[in-house]
């Protein structure tokens, strides 16, 4: 990458295992950091651990991120482990798929605790660690918390609540040098959530259509804003929501037939 940003820093990526986790961990590497991704999937940490540049160095945690103990644990053990936290990077998600009508309890809980919940255990967890080093946070929220889709009522209402409570954890820590932000990602493909749109005949071309770059965006583009945002360079930037989906928050609506 031809930068060195993250030299001597530790970092801690929830979801690390693939997709933009697995992006976004690469880059801080890159970039010189010490970085421990999370997720449930050994498999899939273990390939990206795996992948390492030279200059930078990734570990493994095997952690299901509704346990708020195991999310505790993982944000102190790399503090720990590696002597200080620089950086945390609430990335770990998942959705739903259906209509509010046929919405159940289970499937409200368990979204809200990967990803709102997760968010305020890591990040509590997190912030006596940042303290000392004037660190921040960078949550990946979804485009779904400005304009929500159509047959994902639970996935919406759990990303705008992380947005709150980023903006409320930068209010609260400003003092103390810690920024939080957040990063609303549009259509990312491939990834765990977007791959199984193309198992349906002309679904992502046609979500594609509506997107006024018409094209969808990588996880690297996502890891290139994170990495920004973690940086020195955006040291006065704070409580931000960044929308990066190729203009899609500007159109007023997609019809039910691209929803994904």
């Amino acid at each position: 990458m031809g930068s060195n940003r993250f030299s001597d820093q530790v970092a801690v990526v929830t979801g690390g295992g693939s997709g933009m986790g697995a992006a976004i961990a690469l880059r801080l590497a890159a970039e010189g950091a010490t970085v421990v991704i999370a997720g449930r999937d050994e498999q899939k940490l273990i390939r990206t651990a795996g992948q390492a540049p030279e200059n930078g160095k990734i570990v493994h945690r095997v952690v299901d991120v509704r346990d708020e103990a195991a999310v505790v644990q993982l944000v102190n053990g790399a503090a720990e482990a590696f002597g200080r936290l620089d950086v945390l990077v609430n990335c770990a998600g998942a959705t739903d798929l259906g209509l509010f009508a046929e919405l159940d309890a289970q499937t409200w809980h368990d979204i809200i605790a990967v990803n709102a919940g997760a968010v305020l255990h890591a990040t509590k967890a997190a912030i006596p660690h940042l303290k000392k080093t004037r660190g921040n946070v960078v949550n990946i929220g979804s485009s779904n918390a400005v304009r929500n889709n159509y047959g994902q009522p639970a996935y919406g209402a759990a990303k705008s609540a992380a947005e709150s409570l980023s903006a409320s954890i930068a209010i609260e820590n400003g003092a103390h040098g810690i920024r939080s932000n957040t990063v609303h990602p549009g259509m990312i493909y491939p990834t765990g959530m977007t791959g199984p749109m193309n198992e349906i005949p002309g679904l992502l071309d046609t979500y594609v259509s509506y997107i006024p770059m018409r094209r969808t965006g990588t996880p690297d583009e996502i890891a290139s804003v994170v990495a920004f945002l973690a940086s020195s360079e955006a040291a006065y930037v704070t409580g931000a929501s960044i929308t990066v989906d190729g203009g899609l928050n500007q159109v007023l609506h997609l019809p039910p037939s691209v929803a994904p």
